[in-house]
């Protein structure tokens, strides 16, 4: 098999080095057929939004024709009535990526310094251009002077176009990649109205009445709202993870997959690798591999299944608003958590002012946009059918909600309470579980009008999250006559240790005291038998646990 070229977003340079390549060049076909002037896909982070604007620079590039046409032999795209448009334009190619600053100072300075070089490599003959008016001149002497106002970069692209326009005779083709990375910068840092104005008038002079302008790409990870950033482009056409044309350009189909594993000889079972990588259900019902794990999987085969996405982002703007959601949103993050689907409104647009309020359409359209959720299905207008798309997403909001729930913990004692519980001595979990509740559950809403049941339940699973590796974990499990709320046991076939929870809430009209209440949820796990998996197992030293609570008040029956 080729060598993957895992990392590498360069086109190029993964095709000068013959190394293993998914064919995405029907992109450009789709492309060219009709779908309006400028088109904006957002995307997760590392579905592989770079490696397809680096190919269709090197595809249209009217100053390197001859050069990349070699790049695109043996691909699709050679078939493709597109062909023709192979390096017949001037490219324009600016990727944001890396242009985070912690001002707005700093991002115009690191901005220009990126431009020079941009154009001093790409566009050597530029100040030899025919025909130069007086401010195109003047646009180029300041820029390479780096003397440059944030007036005349915000014209950039406008400017540039119409050099290049001048230059070859025909309008450029414009390629903006990551738009919104400094945006994210200037939420993170504190100029965010600042680097809106920019990111505005940046793109309108390049996109809005631009008759120096063929076709324009952007490419993000939200799509901003439009009276921040796009207001009055009209003519830019988005095609979100929520779209079903170009759903299977941006990250892996199954068939790409299959063709993948067979090349690596991979005998690992292919159900289990999907579970973990596979179901990102874009335009509705096209299933999509996250293209980053999977190669890293295949890549480090002998390592076996684990979580490769997730651990390359510090998440933090996830963090910041999880905290924040009010009592309805989490109640949803609790029922994604335990696998299940559920039905929601989502905000398609993005407005950073607004992600810090809790709604649900908020949190949840930032978690889908991100990669965190997927859709399953439109319900109506802005209302779809979410759930967690993988085990690997799901591992990551387990050690989150853990991360969260058990804020300021260290006082409450939790190692004893983790130790406890796998020692099976009730009494000392019960007390602990009273210390951790009165500190750690003033992050969430547990009075009557929330669902502190749920929070329970998702508290206790996401401190068992690390024990994944040596426990099989069950939550909200059919077994024997009903559900169970929690059981787990060791991978461990003589270890004959086992664990089953069950939660009770105390209504507000029910009479009976909080012991009573417990000892209905362990009657619960008696008479339906929840022991049944646990006990075909060969785990036969069971510690059943009910669990009744009103508000921060706890008792546990064993």
């Amino acid at each position: 098999m080729k060598e993957l070229a895992i990392g590498t977003s360069d086109f190029r340079k993964i095709r000068l080095e013959d190394s293993y390549y998914i064919d995405k060049s029907l992109f450009i076909e789709e492309l060219m057929k009709g779908h309006g002037q400028a088109l904006l896909f957002p995307r997760p982070r590392r579905f592989g939004k770079t490696l397809n604007m680096s190919m269709l620079k090197y595809f249209f590039d009217i100053d390197h024709a001859e050069e990349n046409r070699p790049l695109f032999k043996g691909l699709a795209i050679e078939n493709a009535p597109a062909w023709a448009h192979q390096g017949k334009y001037p490219v324009i190619f600016l990727t944001f990526k890396e242009l985070k600053c912690p001002s707005m100072e700093g991002f115009r300075e690191k901005f220009l310094d990126y431009l020079v070089a941009i154009i001093e490599t790409n566009y050597p003959y530029i100040e030899e251009v025919q025909g130069l008016v007086r401010s195109e001149k003047r646009y180029l002497d300041r820029l390479f002077d780096y003397n440059s106002s944030q007036a005349e970069l915000e014209k950039t692209l406008k400017t540039l176009g119409a050099i290049l326009k001048k230059h070859h005779g025909i309008a450029p083709i414009l390629l903006i990649d990551e738009y919104d990375a400094p945006i994210h910068a200037a939420h993170t840092h504190g100029y965010l109205p600042q680097m809106l104005d920019f990111m505005r008038n940046f793109l309108s002079a390049g996109f809005k009445d631009n008759e120096h302008l063929t076709k324009g790409v952007i490419t993000g990870i939200l799509r901003v709202a439009k009276e921040n950033i796009f207001s009055g482009l009209n003519n830019i056409t988005t095609y979100s993870i929520l779209n079903h044309q170009f759903s299977d350009k941006f990250g892996l189909t199954q068939a790409e997959v299959d063709q993948l594993l067979t090349d690596a000889d991979c005998t690992e079972d292919r159900e289990k690798v999907a579970s973990w990588y596979n179901g990102y259900a874009f335009g509705g019902n096209t299933q999509i591999y996250n293209p980053w794990s999977i190669l890293n999987y295949v890549g480090n085969i002998a390592d076996g299944l684990r979580a490769y996405w997730v651990n390359t982002s510090s998440n933090e703007l996830i963090k910041e608003i999880l905290p924040k959601a009010d009592k309805s949103t989490q109640d949803i993050l609790f029922d994604l958590l335990k696998e299940e689907k559920v039905v929601a409104r989502i905000d398609e647009f993005t407005v950073f002012d607004h992600l810090f309020t809790g709604r649900n359409e908020t949190v949840l359209g930032l978690l889908l946009f991100s990669g965190y959720l997927t859709a399953e299905q439109r319900m109506d207008i802005n209302t779809y059918e979410l759930r967690i798309p993988n085990k690997e997403i799901l591992s990551m909001f387990r050690i989150m909600l853990e991360d969260h729930v058990s804020a300021g913990t260290a006082q409450a004692g939790d190692t004893e309470l983790m130790r406890s519980l796998l020692e099976q001595r009730g009494a000392i979990f019960e007390d602990e579980l009273r210390k951790y509740v009165q500190t750690a559950f003033s992050y969430f809403d547990i009075g009557q009008e929330g669902n502190p049941e749920k929070v329970y339940h998702a508290f206790m699973l996401g401190l068992l999250a690390h024990l994944d590796k040596d426990y099989h974990i069950r939550s909200n499990r059919e077994v024997g006559y009903g559900r169970a709320d929690l059981y787990f046991y060791p991978k461990d076939p003589s270890n004959p240790k086992a664990w089953i929870l069950e939660f009770k809430k105390k209504q507000v009209d029910d009479e009976g005291d909080l012991q009573s209440l417990a000892e209905e949820a362990l009657q619960q796990i008696h008479s339906r038998n929840y022991e049944t998996e646990i006990l075909a197992h060969g785990h036969t030293n069971i510690m059943r646990i009910g669990i009744a609570f009103k508000g921060k008040e706890v008792v546990c029956a064993f």
